[in-house]
Parts: structure tokens; sequence; C-alpha cells
């Protein structure tokens, strides 16, 4: 079955197995299935109106609603809505089921939801387990962390995004198990690496692509178990540590002139068409241990899904972003939602089940409508029922809904307590303020502090060998967005013990080159470069890389 976005206007297919799971998640009340539809937006605008609602690390200073107590919050001041200190809202003082109401078939779900949204106490910070880590977000298990978001188990680890098990790690994009390591994307178990991407089990290495189990490599580009060589090519430990050393101290115009003799070597070798290791009929990119997986992205044992990221251990779902650290289970159309079973529809849903169109609701099970819930069982928009007054009422309301066309979409955009400039959104689909107010979503217009004077501008020294302690306490500008930044404290003990020169862009700035350095989230039908047989691939058909099928690969680098 073939439709038409009616986002963007593309065609999209559904087939005949997106059939079978829409019918096999649909939920069943008093005997009666109620049927999911067939999705009306295409899988790239479904995941955009999913991710329009996360915010990771547009932080804000603002007080409690509740004790006035000072935080770092993801709701600026002037936000609508009540936010609380995380204790305190995981604390009794205040109770989640007196802000419930009667469904109202008059008005729509999404009005009523609205509504309810600006009245009832949302967290500041979505962390647990975080010591000495308060500026992180989405974290799980951090120690001595700063600006990190999407992240489990790291320790000393500053400015990421999607970091799990590593120490002494910074400026980090989609790393897994690495230690002393900066300016990673894509990469696993790598140790002391510096300017590297799509590698695994590598060790003092200086600027890699593509490499697996090398040691002292230099500006290298698809590697298989070397160690000294530099732009390829083989040479002794003392030939391979003369030429290195003539790039030392490191400024960042060497920096750049070495990015770009690397990218020229990978013109000429061939790049792998998808990044899937040790996984069974899946495609996608950073897909590991995983079965029957289609068009997913930084997974790990995953089974039968589709259009899923950033999840561990998720089964029979479609449609899902952001569901670690564990996975959902017969889920569909969810985002941030943790460790669920057959939920449709939610945002910051964790650990429950039978859960639609809800909100930051955790250990909770038959929900409909709900925000801020915990430990709670078969609430309509925060109010309690039996549960034969529950089953009775959610079917009323599913058929209220398919009138309305509400049924089977995700939260309305609209819906959102972000600004789509503060979310997840505006990095993988970047839209003007024009753009988005157009279609009636939200922008949020922060007052100009950002970028008002603060002193005056502190110029970096070339090397880090002439950088002086007392920078902790300057201005320093962004070259690019033109942003003040500082380096803090622990930031300069790295860049002193690697040999770093000081950045000149802001962490906003490097966070989003290194978003660019990733293949999109996307896939397209291409033809290997070697054996010119069909391939799917990351790589769109215009980019100038050889792009070779999993065989050719192999039989090239192995």
């Amino acid at each position: 079955m073939t439709k038409i976005c009616r986002q963007c206007s593309s065609a999209f297919e559904t087939k005949d197995e997106d059939l079978k799971f829409y019918d096999s998640v649909s939920p069943v009340y008093n005997g009666r299935k109620e049927s999911i539809p067939v999705p009306e937006y295409c899988p790239d605008c479904r995941m955009q109106r999913r991710l329009l609602y996360r915010n990771d690390l547009c932080l804000y200073h603002r007080k409690s609603d509740l004790s006035g107590k000072a935080m770092i919050s993801i709701y600026a001041q002037d936000k609508p809505y009540k936010v609380y200190d995380q204790d305190e809202w995981w604390s009794d003082r205040w109770d989640e089921l007196s802000y419930g109401r009667n469904f109202d078939f008059s008005r729509t779900f999404s009005e009523q939801f609205n509504e309810l949204s600006l009245e009832v106490p949302h967290q500041g910070l979505f962390t647990t387990n975080a010591e000495n880590s308060y500026y992180t977000n989405h974290s799980l298990n951090t120690k001595n962390c700063y600006l990190i978001a999407g992240a489990t188990n790291l320790e000393d680890c500053l400015f990421g995004r999607f970091i799990i098990s590593g120490n002494d790690v910074m400026d980090g994009l989609s790393l897994y198990g690495c230690k002393w390591c900066y300016e990673g994307v894509a990469s696993e178990r790598c140790y002391q690496c510096i300017y590297f991407r799509h590698s695994r089990d590598c060790s003092e290495c200086l600027m890699i692509d593509e490499c697996q189990s090398c040691k002292n490599c230099c500006m290298c580009f698809g590697l298989l178990s070397k160690q000294y060589c530099y732009l390829n090519e083989q040479l002794s430990r003392e030939e391979y540590e003369a030429r290195v050393k003539k790039h030392l101290p490191l400024t960042v115009g060497e920096i750049n002139s070495m990015r770009s003799k690397l990218y020229e070597l990978s013109l000429k070798l061939p790049h792998p068409a998808l990044h899937v290791f040790g996984s069974e009929d899946c495609t996608g990119d950073m897909v590991f241990g995983s079965k029957n997986c289609k068009n997913c992205y930084d997974i790990t044992d995953c089974e039968n899904c589709k259009h899923v990221s950033n999840t561990p251990k998720g089964i029979n779902s479609q449609d899902a972003n952001y569901t670690a650290p564990d996975g959902v289970e017969m889920s569909y159309n969810v985002g941030s939602t943790v460790g669920g079973q057959r939920s449709m529809g939610t945002f910051l849903l964790w650990y429950g089940s039978d859960a639609y169109y809800s909100r930051e609701c955790h250990h909770s099970a038959n929900i409909f409508g709900c925000v801020s819930l915990r430990h709670k069982k078969y609430c309509i928009l925060n109010k309690q029922y039996s549960p034969v007054e529950y089953e009775k009422l959610v079917l009323k309301i599913i058929e209220h809904m398919r009138k309305t066309g509400e049924w089977g979409d995700y939260l309305k955009p609209e819906n959102s307590t972000m600004g789509y400039n503060e979310t997840l959104a505006q990095e993988y689909f970047p839209l003007t303020r024009d753009e988005v107010m157009r279609r009636g979503w939200k922008w949020y217009d922060e007052s100009d502090t950002k970028n008002q004077y603060l002193g005056p501008a502190y110029e970096s020294p070339a090397t880090i060998n002439e950088v002086r302690g007392d920078i902790t306490r300057q201005i320093l500008k962004c070259e690019v967005t033109g942003r003040p930044f500082k380096i803090i404290p622990q930031e300069l003990k790295f860049y002193r013990a690697i040999g770093l020169p000081i950045p000149r862009k802001c962490p906003d700035q490097r966070h989003k080159e290194r978003m660019a350095l990733r293949n999109p989230r996307k896939l397209w039908d291409s033809k290997c470069a070697n054996c010119h047989k069909p391939i799917i691939t990351s790589y769109s058909p215009d980019r100038p890389e050889k792009v070779y099928c999993e065989s050719c690969y192999l039989s090239a680098v192995y």
C-alpha cells in the first residue's frame, strides 16, 4: 500500500508486515480489538513529531514552583508550566490525582490533554543516580559529568550525546565503552583515541575512520589490526613516531589540515554500505547484535523492530526513539519510553504497560491521556477509575478520537511543552522560525542573554602549552556562532593531559559538527561500486564515496 504523507507530501509504503504489526499491537478492551489505523505520515515525519517533544540540553536557571528552590531545568522561567525539582516531583508533597478531570466528548482529546499538561507539575530534569553531574539530562549512573545527555554508566565525561559506559570522554557522539577519548563519533571500545569515527577496539590513534583493532595509527582509513600506520602506510615504530611528532603540538590549523588529508584518502578506498555488526537481516546504522530490524539506528540486542533508534533490547516494536536503557516491547509510536509494553503515543513513560497518549508517567499501567503519574493504574486524564469503568470509557474515547482523526497518531506537536528549536527535532529536521510558526508549532524566543557582552574577548593561544590557568575565568567567543562560552577546570585538565588546543567553538557548535559527520538516518537503494549488485545504504547516490556491498567490503579489508 502506497500513501502520500499528510505533512511532507512524499510517497511512502506500508507493507503487509506493517499491517500485521499494527493488528498485533492494537489494544483489546472488553474483548473488542481497537485497530490501529495505517499511519497518515511517512516514517521521517513520524520521527520528527516524536522528537519535537524531547529537549536534551537546552538548560535554564529557574525556581521550583513548589518550594522556590533555585534549579537547572529544561523549562525556562517564563514557560507557562508548573515545574518541580526532581526530588520534589518524586516526593509525596503533592498529589497527581488531584488534577484529574472528566473527559469532555464535545472537545478534542488534544485540547483536554494540553490543559492537563499546563496544570500538572513537570520534572525540571530527568537524571537518576547523578553524582556531581547536575548539568546533565536523560542520564543514568553518572559521576563528575557535565553537559551530557542520553548517557548511562559514565564517569568524568564532558560534552556529549548518547554515550554508554565510558570514562574520561569529551565531545563524543554515539560512543560505547570508550575511555580517554576526544571527538569520537559512532564508535565502540576505543582507548586514548582522538578525532575518530566509525572505529572499534582501537587505541592510541589520532584521526582515524572505519578502523578496527588498530593501535598507534594516524590519519588512517579502513584498516584492520594494524599498528604504526600513517596515511595507511606501514611504518616502523621509529618512523611512525617521527611522522606524528611533526604535527605536535596540535593546533586548530594542523587538525583541519589532517582532516583534509584523511578525507582525500577516504575517497580512494571502499566504504561499507551499512554499519551493522553481529546482526541478522538488519538495515540502518550502528546496529549491534540484532535480528530482523529495518531502518534502525543506534540499537543493540533488538529483535523484530522497524523505524527504531537509540534503543537497547527493543522487541516487536515500531517507531520508537530513545528508549534506553531498556527498550520497549509490543509498542508503537513512542518517544523516550523505557521498559514498557503495549504502549502507543507516549512520551517519557518509564516501566509502564498498556499506556496510551500519556507523558511523564512512571511505573503505571492501564492509563490513557495522563500526565505525571507515579505508580498508578486505571486512570484517564489523571482521574482514577475501576477496571470495568476504565475499559468502558476508553472504548468511547477511542471512538471519539477516530472521529477527530487523533487515534493512531502521536501526541500533537502543538501539545509539546518545548519550542521546536529546543528539541532534537531541530537537530535532525532543521526548520526556520517562520517554517515552524506556519505549521502552528511552538518556537521559543529566549532573551538574548547568551549573546550579551560579558567582558573583553579572550584570544585562545594556538597550543595548549601556551595556555595559562586563568583561562577558566575568561570568556571565549565561538568563532562560528559568536556565542560566549567558558572553559571549566575539569575540561582544561583534560586538554593538558591529552595535548589538545583550546577549542574555538562553543559546545553546541561542536555537537552540530559531530552530527554532520554521521550519515543521515535515511536509507537509499543503490549499487555496489565494485560488483554493481543492488544494495541498501546510508550513503546517498550523489555522494563521492565508493560504497561496497558487505561481501565486497569484507574481501577488500580482511
